[in-house]
């Protein structure tokens, strides 16, 4: 959806600005030309996921799937919650492959108290330290390669992917879907979110050796 303050309300990043493309408020399941996902993925098996800040409001996150053809809404994405698995890792400048870095290390996670029940929520990595940080960062903040700060755009790391591996279930009807990305904040009263298209393929059947 365009979601934001219409102007002047609003502060940084907070005002949506109409244009000819969509106006405040337009849900893109509705204004949107339908296309091919052009991104196949097959159910019982894990997918990386990269996400990135401009401005760090520290909190947690979670991956969600709802079916395209459905109403995009929360009841229905918080029906399929997808599981973290294998590690989190961060990548700077698209990693090695592309002249960049990357690392990997054991991810925060919590599955008490969560929205959906039992949903795995995984704890933003990158933490701030003007408000005071609430744990420490993965690595020693060496130019060019930055892993902690990003307080409200004017120290954004560009190159920076926060990375993880979500599972989708080996059950999944196939079929079109939108992938939900949600970010609840911790020092803001703000939840970002983001949508993508996804096509889930049959599970492949098991092989016995």
């Amino acid at each position: 959806m365009a979601g934001g303050h219409k102007p002047p309300d609003g502060d940084f990043g907070g005002i949506y600005v109409n244009t000819k493309h969509a106006v405040l408020g337009d849900a893109g399941s509705k204004v949107l030309p339908k296309t091919p996902s052009n991104t196949k993925w097959t159910a019982g098996k894990s997918y990386e996921v990269t996400w990135a800040i401009e401005a760090n409001h520290a909190g947690g996150y979670l991956y969600r799937l709802a079916p395209a053809d459905g109403p995009l809404t929360e009841e229905e994405f918080n029906k399929i919650p997808l599981e973290f698995v294998g590690q989190q890792g961060l990548r700077w400048g698209g990693g090695p492959a592309h002249g960049g870095a990357e690392m990997f290390f054991n991810g925060t996670y919590v599955s008490e108290g969560t929205v959906p029940a039992g949903s795995k929520w995984s704890l933003n990595p990158i933490p701030r330290f003007d408000h005071g940080a609430a744990h420490k960062p993965k690595c020693a903040d060496k130019a060019p390669y930055f892993c902690s700060g990003m307080a409200d755009g004017q120290s954004a790391e560009p190159n920076l992917e926060i990375v993880d591996r979500v599972m989708i279930p080996k059950d999944l009807k196939p079929g079109d879907y939108v992938l939900g990305w949600r970010w609840d904040c911790e020092e803001s009263n703000q939840i970002w979110q983001s949508c993508s298209d996804v096509t889930i393929l049959p599970s492949e059947p098991d092989v016995l050796v």
